[in-house]
């Protein structure tokens, strides 16, 4: 019986260490699980998490993330797109991160309309890889575009060199004129990458 009861405790450690380690490398937050002060299995659950947590906090995911050209639009105008793009640092290592939250907040004066797509670019302009679609989430207010995605480069033929995600943006109403740099790309741990837009007149 003392046995079972320290494999069910043991499995409880690895279950809460494994999804510790998942979350930090996600890039989502600290989830704080519950403990009742038993050192019985959720107790066991926790320590774990808390130890996996703060190893995948450890391992950053080496991968240079940045936006790709200017990005304009004017306060009921027609739209823009955003890409950003995502390589390892030196173009040509492999890296299969598994899934990873995104999190990318627009620069003020500007919202996501929900609209995502992804496709790889190769150092020579063309583009490859048949990619599932992104579900994308966007908050209320529209600053914040969530979505969960498997990230691999350089693992096949198909998927060499560079992500680029396209991303629908406008300017919000009543936003004035002026560039503003304060948007983040958040992908899991990576480092994350400023994004930038430009609030424009409208000329009509």
């Amino acid at each position: 019986m003392t046995t079972d009861v320290q494999s069910t405790k043991k499995e409880a450690y690895k279950r809460g260490e494994e999804q510790g380690r998942a979350d930090a490398l996600a890039g989502r937050p600290y989830a704080d699980p519950p403990r009742d002060g038993t050192r019985g299995e959720k107790d066991h659950y926790a320590n774990g998490y808390d130890w996996g947590y703060e190893q995948g906090r450890a391992q950053k995911l080496d991968l240079v993330v940045w936006q790709e050209g200017g990005v304009e639009d004017a306060p009921g105008g027609l739209g823009t797109t955003i890409n950003v793009c995502v390589r390892t640092p030196n173009w040509t290592e492999t890296v299969d991160a598994g899934e990873r939250e995104h999190v990318f907040t627009a620069p003020t004066g500007f919202r996501w309309n929900g609209m995502v797509g992804a496709q790889y670019k190769r150092m020579d302009q063309t583009t490859g890889g048949s990619l599932p679609p992104v579900q994308a989430k966007v908050s209320e207010d529209g600053r914040t575009l969530t979505f969960t995605y498997h990230v691999h480069l350089n693992t096949t033929d198909q998927d060499k060199d560079c992500i680029v995600y396209t991303c629908g943006l406008e300017a919000v109403d009543g936003a004035k004129p002026g560039r503003h740099t304060d948007g983040v790309a958040q992908i899991g741990t990576a480092p994350p990458a400023k994004l930038k837009a430009e609030v424009i007149e409208d000329e009509d």
